[in-house]
């Protein structure tokens, strides 16, 4: 027990990830982050204690699938004893066992979790003798954000039809509502509804299909796959970017999932 609290101790956990909303954008791409570390020439440490050798903040969205894998080489000493230990959010996650026991070992270990969107693992080394710990190695991360939920959706065709503008009403928009202003980006179009009536690819297709997944995502009757805050987000980086073509595509996707609104 005083282990874990010692270094519950030395863990901030102060970045919530702005990344996010941007991955939500490419939900089938595993995002890999990592940390080494090289004590090649010697780390004394006193028996019992710990000391922290590596960290990892994840840009990882809630509900990711991730996968720790921790690897240490023992480059060239025997100290029989000496543990790497890999904590998430201030519990152990892993131990890799006696790193030290034989000159040349290669020690490995994975494990996985569930993402909280906001989550630290610290590597750290424990001392079982009094005597000098050499190790070097890497802990990798790689997460897999959740691909969107929903299954429903409704076409730009549907949302531009004069008939259907009472669906407007749920949403908290309307057609002439400023495209620039609510999706903060510096386009070509006036409101909403000419986002909407956008004709041909690149930024007119983003447009429309934008449009209809913001209204789509704020419509409580349609079980949607993105909430609003991602698709404002999707469309800023898409801008950023001048990727119109993949973020469309996710929309498109979305979109013709099938509408339940008369």
């Amino acid at each position: 027990m005083r282990r874990q609290s010692k270094v519950t101790g030395k863990v901030v956990l102060s970045a919530i990830l702005a990344l996010s909303s941007v991955m939500v954008a490419a939900p089938a791409m595993a995002d890999t982050t990592s940390t080494s570390w090289d004590f090649s020439s010697g780390l004394r440490v006193t028996p019992g204690d710990e000391v922290e050798i590596g960290q990892v903040t994840l840009p990882d969205p809630a509900d990711a699938e991730c996968t720790a894998t921790v690897e240490a080489t023992n480059p060239d000493s025997v100290h029989p004893g000496h543990n790497i230990n890999v904590y998430l959010n201030g519990t152990l996650l892993m131990t890799l066992l006696g790193i030290e026991d034989e000159r040349g070992k290669f020690s490995t270990d994975s494990a996985g979790f569930i993402s909280s969107g906001s989550d630290q693992l610290v590597v750290t080394l424990e001392a079982t003798l009094d005597d000098v710990a050499s190790s070097f190695g890497e802990l990798t991360v790689t997460c897999t954000p959740p691909p969107p939920s929903g299954g429903e959706g409704c076409t730009p065709g549907y949302w531009k039809q004069t008939q259907h503008f009472d669906s407007w009403v749920a949403t908290g928009y309307a057609p002439g509502d400023s495209f620039d202003a609510v999706m903060g980006v510096d386009s070509s179009f006036g409101t909403l509804l000419d986002g909407l009536k956008a004709n041909g690819g690149g930024e007119n297709a983003l447009a429309r299909h934008a449009v209809a997944a913001l209204l789509n995502a704020s419509n409580a009757d349609v079980s949607y796959g993105f909430s609003a805050a991602d698709v404002i987000a999707m469309v800023q980086d898409a801008y950023a970017t001048g990727d119109f073509e993949a973020t469309k595509n996710l929309f498109e996707a979305q979109n013709e999932a099938g509408c339940p609104l008369n």
